[in-house]
């Protein structure tokens, strides 16, 4: 079983997507104004600025204690807690760590809330180059929201929380299954600045939900009904084309075709990048 914690609002809710699915153990930090006994949940108290939970961030250990294996770290950088990111880090060391960083809609924050979040993502960015994080998923709320097309206010973030934790999770599913065609390349020891999304079988558009500077390889997971690998003689025409479509010499892709009972198709994609994303 995987770990997952949400660190502010965000990260929080986030992590309540990921509690959909039975391979993840859920842990929230929370900001508040006073503690609450709640399980898997720690209440950070509310500050002043970004500064101060950072000086005041307390000890963890005995809520983190016994986690091992792998851990999955969501925040949103432009919550001021989040400026305790690194300090809460340090505290999992036992565990092989990686980032799931939501941007917000840049175009409605504030000045101090740029600063932050532009603060944030680099400095996560530059951990993850230098392999203290495994790796760093980068995620724009807006990028995401477009797939959506038009979604009610009141189930605003909702959707697009369970948009990405859906497609998080299909991804690392099928990275731990058995393939029935195709090789996966594994990405580059400096490329850990990564995204992912999916592709619209239909019209083959991809959708990503980071745009990703100066990508270096894309990973394409192709999960396809038992019946149409079965029967489309074509089928393996066409993934090849769509995978090769965007490849040259600095961008390298590869594929995996699995099968499923699901009664329609769905190809998702990973892309990995070397560069800190400005």
């Amino acid at each position: 079983m995987s770990v997952v914690i949400g660190l502010g609002k965000t990260g929080c809710a986030m992590a309540d997507q990921f509690s959909k699915y039975p391979q993840y153990e859920i842990f929230k930090i929370r900001v508040g104004s006073r503690k609450r006994r709640v399980k898997n949940t720690y209440t950070i108290l509310k500050q002043d600025s970004p500064e101060g939970y950072e000086n005041s961030c307390p000890s963890l250990k005995n809520f983190f204690k016994g986690l091992t294996g792998q851990a999955l770290f969501i925040v949103d950088g432009s919550e001021p807690v989040a400026a305790a990111s690194l300090r809460i880090l340090e505290q999992l060391k036992p565990c092989q760590i990686t980032v799931l960083y939501i941007r917000s809609d840049l175009q409605f924050l504030s000045n101090v809330q740029c600063l932050i979040e532009r603060s944030v993502r680099g400095v996560l960015q530059e951990y993850a180059r230098s392999a203290v994080f495994e790796r760093i998923y980068l995620v724009d709320v807006p990028l995401v929201a477009a797939t959506l097309g038009e979604v009610p206010i009141k189930f605003y973030h909702e959707r697009v929380y369970d948009a990405i934790a859906a497609t998080l999770h299909m991804i690392t599913v099928f990275s731990h299954s058995e393939m029935v065609m195709g090789a996966l390349n594994e990405p580059l020891e400096m490329s850990r600045i990564s995204t992912f999304g999916f592709i619209e079988p239909e019209s083959g558009k991809e959708n990503l939900f980071f745009l990703l500077d100066y990508p270096r390889e894309k990973r394409y997971y192709y999960a396809i009904n038992e019946e149409k690998l079965q029967t489309d003689g074509s089928l393996l025409k066409k993934v090849k084309e769509q995978v090769l479509a965007g490849a040259h010499d600095m961008l390298k892709s590869s594929y995996a075709v699995y099968e499923t009972q699901y009664d329609s198709d769905y190809i998702y994609v990973m892309a990995h990048s070397s560069m800190v994303q400005l």
